[in-house]
């Protein structure tokens, strides 16, 4: 399964890494507990071993599969209306975990905000952020880039999209 130092990936939270597994006893059980750290937002969890097969916890991609994240930013989705569905179905990418579906999301955003003159509705927008945040922080790990590096990736491929 997973080991301390692997690379994951949690859902809605992004890329970090194992620090450690500790045994925690609760209750009076013991119970092991993965301690996930993510640099890019510095937060740290404590993920119960019971719970990593509902939780969506997977391996960060390979270097190979970085292309799939240039295409998936270049030809994402058309724009979905903008409603309370589409905000829930938003939402449920995010907590997908996938970088495919994170891609997608902020290829259709981005579209979305260029074509309106006001920009992004507020949900939109921290919709936006926290997708490209996901993005940013499984490309600094698997690609060593900088965080100023993995935003100006997303950015060149939307670019590319654009034109």
């Amino acid at each position: 399964m997973f080991k301390v130092g692997d690379n994951v990936v949690y859902p809605y939270h992004g890329a970090g890494t194992i620090q450690d597994i500790e045994e925690k006893n609760v209750l009076g059980e013991t119970h092991s507990y993965f301690i996930l750290h993510f640099p890019l937002v510095d937060v740290t969890l404590m993920l119960p071993e019971t719970r990593i097969d509902q939780s969506g916890l997977r391996k960060v991609i390979s270097s190979a599969e970085i292309e799939n994240v240039a295409v998936a930013l270049k030809n994402g989705p058309e724009i979905p209306p903008s409603t309370s569905q589409f905000s829930r179905d938003t939402e449920n990418l995010l907590k997908s975990g996938s970088i495919i579906d994170a891609a997608h999301l902020v290829s259709s955003l981005s579209k979305k905000q260029a074509e309106r003159s006001n920009g992004l509705h507020i949900q939109d927008r921290h919709h936006l952020q926290k997708a490209r945040q996901m993005l940013v922080s499984e490309l600094v790990i698997v690609e060593d880039y900088s965080e100023e590096k993995a935003y100006e990736f997303i950015d060149t491929n939307l670019l590319e999209a654009a034109n």
